[in-house]
């Protein structure tokens, strides 16, 4: 699966709406399109721990599988 779509798959599952999860990650909308889509390469460490606590979800599986 491509790397921010299980992101995007999860955060709407949630139910969460694009702004106001961005908003909870202390980050943009258009960051966090870019991080969906798999255009923003290497988000930090605190970032994807954050959105794996966010979503009840391990980073590895978020990011990495």
């Amino acid at each position: 699966m491509r790397q921010g779509l299980l992101v995007k798959l999860k955060r709407i599952e949630k139910e969460y709406k694009t702004i106001e999860f961005a908003e909870m990650l202390g980050i943009s909308r258009e960051y966090l399109r870019l991080i969906e889509n798999g255009k923003a390469k290497n988000p930090s460490v605190d970032l994807m721990k954050k959105m794996s606590e966010v979503l009840e979800t391990p980073v590895l599986e978020l990011f990495f599988s």
